[in-house]
């Protein structure tokens, strides 16, 4: 009965809704590398229903505005977007405009509260309705900021924001900056950037061959600024460890993702790793934040984890939990890039996986270059995360050097300056650097409006 009710509202939806229906187009069909077309539909339809606003005022050079769809209470694309507000320059106004407000305050109140701290907060309520109203009034919100530069970090499917995203583009001279931080998923929007944020060079050769947008720019990760770093004392430590369940002078490793990230094809080679992992080693106990579905937990079961495997729910203070770790796994098949640059930034030592069956699915250009703990396969980096566990000044060596290379690439100042000056292209990236992986596939895209 769900399941039909479901059904019904959502033709309902597509009857009455243009911005659903070409969301729906992207989620049937998808995944989808060029959808170029989609996004054609999608100015089309916003020009004919917004005309151009009587009075634009004129841009000012020190706004910087955001654009996303929703903050949820975890994910990397809310803290990238704080990172992003914190590192603006002095003399600098932001401001972030959701296209769903009041449900970011609803679900997400505790990292709403931090992003209030580095910008102002508007936007509307989109809910499939009244798209003429709310997408006027999204654009006025925006004019009436005039800011000279926005950079977008929407759900890859938010055709709403994509239609401000045409009207801002054919309206403005706004520099439209389109952080592409779900690089593994087919995307809306695109197609109205000025310029394309990219993480790493392979994301980027991904969207020029594969999406067919050569305005790339490699910027890597914006993050914290050296002065806002994060820092934990040695007993905040300890008694989050004690939490967990870790008896002193126990070793602990942690793996922290979306469960999604961790199985394949029904079942679960990390946890397979992480068994033999804890079997072989007496001492140790293993972490793993995540929310599993009923399938997942099924599988979970039939691998029958000794005691010492504590699973457990996302923690809005995450960065904590990450530094009880000796060592950080991996996720895989999907590796899980922001991560990385948060245990550099904590000088947490982890093993990262490459996944040379599909570039979509790594991130190792994240690391420092021939990065000692980067495997491809989960032998390798089994011997790998033992060698890390059983060197306490290995671990040490390889947390300072992450350290300095995350100061190096990814301090917020510094990546903030060059998104903000930057206006020219990556250059063509030649596809022989990756001629080692297999056939590119984007993961499914869910439905996230």
């Amino acid at each position: 009965m769900f399941g039909i009710k479901t059904k019904i509202v959502n033709t309902i939806k597509r009857r009455f809704s243009k911005f659903y229906a070409i969301q729906r187009d992207l989620i049937d069909i998808n995944p989808i590398f060029d959808t170029r077309y989609l996004d054609k539909k999608i100015c089309d339809y916003a020009l004919s229903i917004v005309p151009c606003p009587s009075h634009i005022v004129p841009i000012n050079k020190n706004k910087v505005a955001f654009l996303a769809t929703e903050l949820v209470a975890m994910g990397g694309h809310a803290e990238v977007l704080k990172n992003l507000a914190q590192a603006l320059p002095k003399g600098y106004k932001s401001k972030l405009f959701l296209t769903r407000k009041t449900n970011s305050e609803r679900i997400a109140s505790i990292k709403t509260a931090e992003v209030k701290k580095y910008t102002e907060i508007s936007g509307v309520d989109f809910y499939w309705n009244n798209e003429k109203q709310l997408l006027n009034q999204l654009l006025e919100l925006v004019l009436d900021f005039s800011p000279s530069t926005l950079i977008a970090l929407i759900h890859m499917d938010d055709s709403f924001a994509a239609g401000l995203l045409a009207l801002l583009k054919k309206y403005t001279s706004i520099k439209i900056i389109f952080a592409n931080f779900g690089s593994h998923y087919s995307s809306l929007g695109m197609s109205f950037a000025h310029l394309i944020y990219e993480g790493m060079p392979a994301t980027a050769f991904v969207t020029q061959k594969y999406r067919g947008f050569n305005n790339t720019k490699v910027f890597g990760v914006c993050y914290l600024t050296y002065e806002n770093l994060p820092a934990f004392s040695e007993q905040e430590i300890a008694m989050t460890r004690l939490e967990l369940g870790i008896p002193e002078g126990a070793l602990c490793s942690m793996t922290g993702c979306s469960s999604y990230k961790l199985f394949e094809n029904g079942k679960s080679i990390y946890l397979e790793m992480i068994k033999k992992t804890l079997e072989k080693n007496e001492n140790l106990w293993h972490i793993l934040i995540a929310e599993l579905n009923e399938d997942q937990k099924i599988i979970l079961e039939k691998i029958n984890m000794p005691d010492r495997f504590v699973l457990t729910n996302f923690k809005s203070n995450f960065k904590l939990y990450f530094k009880c770790a000796d060592v950080f796994i991996d996720s895989f098949p999907l590796s899980s890039a922001l991560t990385m640059i948060d245990l550099m930034s904590l000088k947490v030592p982890f093993v990262a996986f490459k996944n040379k069956d599909n570039l979509a699915f790594t991130f190792y250009e994240y690391l420092p270059q021939a990065y000692t703990y980067l495997f491809e396969n989960a032998f390798d980096m089994q011997t790998g995360i033992e060698k890390l566990l059983s060197d306490k000044e290995e671990r040490k060596r390889i947390a300072e050097a992450n350290f300095e290379y995350f100061l190096e690439n990814y301090e917020g100042g510094k990546v903030m300056q060059k998104i903000l000056e930057e206006n020219s292209f990556d250059p063509e990236f030649d596809g022989e650097r990756y001629k080692e992986f297999k056939e590119i596939k984007f993961a499914p895209l869910w439905k996230s409006l």
